[in-house]
């Protein structure tokens, strides 16, 4: 699977001010990755899409650059899109996938404790049914994967946080 995780690339001060940035952006109720929602069973999750300028000034794309340049199978770097997700612990979140774009994924709270779940779950494209990689919520963690694997947000557990924040930042080549 086409997957790189870095941590410890971005700064402490960086990640506040990412974090307050991100708190301070204006969200809406909606869905952004799955077309179709069967309106009985879903909850609107809540998102923010962020322009170019928007993502420059949270001040993370900044670290998350040279993990795309250190990463072979990276090789989309147009911004096509960012979205700020917004969880909370009764959130409903679908497996889903972004085909023909390539990922980067930013964990964004500063505090995160065993526990409180709110992985990153990676299917196996041939069977759903199987996670093939999870990536545990670390603050501060920057993700690169191929947007053709399905994947999906576990919400963290009602001892957690109220949110667990998230940016995506979705890429295409030119």
């Amino acid at each position: 699977m086409k997957i790189e995780v870095f941590d410890n690339q971005v700064p402490f001060s960086v990640r506040e001010k990412a974090l307050d940035y991100c708190s301070r952006t204006n969200f809406t109720l909606g869905w952004t990755d799955r077309p179709v929602v069967d309106n009985e069973k879903s909850v609107p999750n809540v998102h923010a899409s962020w322009s170019q300028e928007q993502l420059d000034a949270s001040g993370i794309f900044t670290y998350i650059a040279p993990c795309i340049e250190e990463t072979a199978f990276f090789t989309s770097r147009r911004i096509e899109s960012a979205v700020v997700n917004l969880v909370r612990p009764s959130d409903v979140h679908y497996i889903h996938s972004h085909p023909g774009k390539q990922v980067a994924l930013y964990y964004c709270n500063l505090d995160w404790e065993d526990g409180w779940y709110g992985e990153t779950l990676f299917h196996d494209p041939k069977d759903l049914s199987r996670i093939s990689f999870a990536s545990s919520y670390t603050p501060g963690r920057i993700i690169l994967f191929d947007g053709s694997i399905p994947h999906a947000i576990r919400p963290q557990s009602i001892n957690g946080p109220k949110y667990r924040i998230s940016l995506t930042v979705l890429l295409c080549e030119d």
